[in-house]
């Protein structure tokens, strides 16, 4: 459920956005491609090969993470 919002988060296009945490993932290509399976799921969020540098902002500072 949104947050100051009555319901779920709903997109432009009328499909509802599940946030779920999975932790640390081991095999981040084959959870998007299992996640993927599932009919109704468009995107995963996983934003696989898109790049090689990450920088990953932390409660100690940001966090530069490399392929």
């Amino acid at each position: 459920m949104a947050e100051a919002k009555l319901g779920p988060v709903i997109t432009d296009n009328g499909n509802f956005v599940v946030d779920a945490d999975f932790g640390f993932i081991e095999d981040p290509e084959g959870l998007d491609a299992a996640l993927r399976t599932i009919p109704g799921v468009l995107e995963t969020g996983l934003f696989i090969g898109y790049t090689d540098t990450a920088y990953i902002g932390t409660a100690e500072g940001v966090k530069r993470l490399e392929k």
